[in-house]
């Protein structure tokens, strides 16, 4: 049999048909770890595991599977009990033909089970004659640790972890810090024991027991498609940290620096381990820099010495803080970086190396970004500009083009943020023109950005283009990543939902949000998962089910209000207003929409201020009160194009016209429908325009004739 060059691979979900049902995480860490392993090859395309979880609920054809994936090759496989263990088999099948190109039983007594996955991933390799370049040899059965019960310890520690409980995540540091004496040098375990010391020294865990699980229960039941339950998603739990492993590895390796050794991991493990003390007042030490007199067990002995320079200390800690950003836990970030940076305060770079100083540049902006965000900070959003536009000029000055690429990245977030859409949308293509495939981490990230401006500014149809491209990227980038492009491809077909009134869209919007949700929840993401609640709110309060939508919006604002983020309770806030303005409950309304304004005016959050004040013009309207109404629309015009959001200026007076138009001279209402023409020149939300041809038809036929030769 011949594989077509495409070289396009489908892993199946491996099955436990031990009888055993401790053995699922195993079957699925297999499943996982393949498909990551395979999609670090250049030359191999390999489906996401969102496209094979269809296949996780029984046993499948693989011929059958591969032709309805259009996959050139499929790989199955199954775990079996035996009287003095378990064994895998594994099989390579061609759907063209339906001929098996490769096959084996591997018995994980006798083979250690990193091993056997890296035979499996050997033998795909070979038996699609796929030939490695560069690094790519090692890069595909790339192992963070030899040791087969340091492996084990970190797997069991995983397993108590995913439950994100204050109990839970104890008992997973113990496994952790099993696996670390077992081998000081594994990265894999230091970064979850780190992650879990640091959401318990935040608090950063779900309100409630049963709050983020519930929404499981719904995925379960309003999902067509195959979803992963609670207990399916340890596989998707397992990968975080190794992705963020290789995220980092990247970065050193375009710096021209080693990755960070276990004396800066242990270092980091440390001061976190304080950190959790500190706040749960079981030390009254301050932190300080760590020495070799502070010991857990023989570790000291076994990883040397702890004199560590600042720029190493640094190096890993900016590495640590990087994952607690894409967790959401922006608190346990600025924490970290306190010995060196806080808030509107220029960082302490003295003993730093040129790439160190840049790097804490970059870090320190991305977490003022996101703390201003949250905290309500005051001039927050332009403290992280000028961090960020340090640590651009840096790396630019020291010849790393793509560390800058990713801090350009960041300041067009913080140009969105603070209403800049122009200057954001401008950065981003500049981004995207100059990124190769090659660099899929961020272009994905780009595309994913510039998407979601193009949202913003009506252009649906062409943000939804950029999506579909970062998606198609971002699947094999990790959870995270691929959380964040279905979040905002969910938002563009629930524009185009409402734009066009297609239930298909509004069928994707809710697949897409179901989908991120999965994502965010597999690595306790709480933050992103509000986010997607309050966005799925908003699409049910479009369709008119107003139970359900509010179900959704409270749960998301008792998340927000677990992690202290105001903005986002705001943003919440407003979203209840409009449900409320629905149902006539306007004193409700009226208290949400106010405390929503209050919170925007105090925050550099202009863009959200718009929005905002249209609701509060619309609620104005309800209760006849026409004067406030059109000062609230004519406000959120004003600082809609004050931010360069044509779409948010123009829809405020489309409306205004639209609710208040018998209350305006003939002048006023001639000028708003010129100058609705011009905001809305470039939508792409059929409904707007539709709108918008309304307005005209309603200021007569010779004014139309006049409107449409100007």
């Amino acid at each position: 049999a011949s594989i077509n060059h495409q070289h396009v691979v489908a892993v199946l979900p491996f099955l436990n048909q031990t009888g055993n049902p401790d053995f699922d995480y195993l079957a699925d860490g297999i499943t996982d770890n393949l498909i990551n392993n395979l999609s670090r090859l250049s030359k191999l395309r390999v489906m996401s595991q969102s496209a094979v979880d269809r296949y996780r609920t029984g046993i499948a054809d693989p011929q059958k599977a591969g032709q309805e994936l259009q996959a050139s090759a499929v790989l199955v496989g199954r775990l079996h009990s035996r009287h003095i263990g378990i064994s895998v088999s594994v099989e390579l099948v061609d759907p063209a033909t339906g001929w098996q190109l490769w096959g084996a039983t591997l018995d994980s007594e006798k083979q250690d089970r990193l091993e056997i996955q890296n035979e499996v991933t050997r033998q795909v390799v070979t038996n699609l004659r796929l030939k490695l370049i560069g690094h790519e040899e090692k890069r595909v059965t790339a192992r963070y640790t030899d040791n087969t019960e340091a492996y084990r310890a970190y797997l069991e520690g995983r397993q108590h972890w995913i439950s994100h409980t204050r109990k839970s995540l104890r008992m997973a540091i113990d496994h952790f810090r099993r696996a670390i004496a077992l081998d000081p040098n594994y990265a894999l375990a230091y970064a979850a024991i780190v992650d879990s010391y640091l959401r318990l020294a935040t608090n950063y865990l779900p309100p409630e027991v049963d709050l983020l699980w519930s929404v499981n229960k719904h995925i379960d039941s309003s999902r067509t498609k195959s979803s992963r339950t609670t207990g399916d998603q340890v596989s998707l739990r397992f990968e975080w940290d190794w992705r963020g492993v290789e995220r980092e590895l990247r970065r050193a390796n375009d710096l021209k620096t080693v990755y960070p050794g276990a004396h800066q991991w242990y270092f980091a493990y440390k001061r976190c381990k304080r950190l959790y003390e500190d706040s749960s007042c079981q030390s009254e030490s301050p932190i300080n820099d760590i020495t070799e007199t502070e010991s857990v067990g023989a570790l000291p002995q076994q990883i040397g010495s702890l004199e560590l320079t600042k720029s190493e200390q640094l190096q890993v800690l900016c590495a640590i803080v990087r994952d607690q950003i894409d967790v959401g836990n922006y608190e346990a970030g600025y924490k970290i970086l306190q010995p060196w940076w806080s808030l509107g305060n220029s960082p302490r770079i003295d003993g730093l190396n040129p790439v160190s100083c840049a790097d804490l540049l970059l870090t320190a902006g991305e977490v003022a970004c996101f703390v201003a965000s949250s905290v309500q900070l005051s001039r927050g959003q332009r403290h992280a500009e000028q961090l960020l536009n340090g640590s651009i000029a840096l790396f630019e000055q020291l010849g790393f083009v793509k560390r800058a690429i990713e801090g350009r990245i960041a300041l067009a977030m913080c140009f969105h943020r603070q209403g800049l859409f122009d200057l954001a949308n401008s950065t981003l293509v500049r981004v995207v023109e100059e990124l190769t495939e090659e660099d899929r981490d961020l272009r994905s990230l780009a595309l994913m950005r510039l998407g979601s401006l193009e949202r913003n500014a009506g252009r649906v149809k062409d943000a939804l283009a950029r999506l579909v491209e970062a998606t198609h990227i971002a699947e094999s980038c990790g959870p995270w990543t691929t959380g964040r492009c279905y979040l905002e491809l969910a938002s563009t077909h629930k524009d185009l939902a409402f734009s066009e009134a297609l239930s298909p869209h509004f069928d994707q919007a809710m697949d897409f949000y179901l989908r991120a949700i999965d994502q965010f929840a597999s690595v306790g993401q709480y933050r992103y998962v509000a986010i997607v609640e309050n966005n799925i709110g908003l699409l049910l309060l479009g369709v008119k089910s107003y139970e359900e939508s509010e179900e959704h919006l409270l749960r998301a604002r008792r998340i927000f209000e677990a992690l202290s983020d105001n903005l986002r309770i705001a943003q919440v806030n407003d979203t209840l207003a409009r449900l409320y303005i629905d149902t006539m409950k306007y004193s409700e309304a009226q208290e949400a929409i106010d405390q929503a304004i209050k919170i925007f005016e105090l925050a550099d959050g202009e863009m959200l201020l718009a929005e905002a004040l249209i609701t509060s013009g619309i609620l104005a309207v309800k209760q006849q009160q026409h004067g406030i109404a059109r000062k609230s629309f004519e406000a959120a015009c004003s600082v809609a194009e004050r931010c360069g959001d044509s779409e948010c200026a123009g829809r405020a007076l489309l409306i205004m016209f639209e609710e208040l138009n018998t209350r305006l001279e003939y002048n006023e209402n001639l000028e708003v429908v010129r100058k609705l023409k011009r905001l809305l020149a470039t939508t792409q939300q059929t409904n707007l325009l539709t709108r918008v041809a309304k307005c005209i038809d309603q200021m007569g036929r010779v004014t139309k004739i006049e409107f449409l030769h100007k």
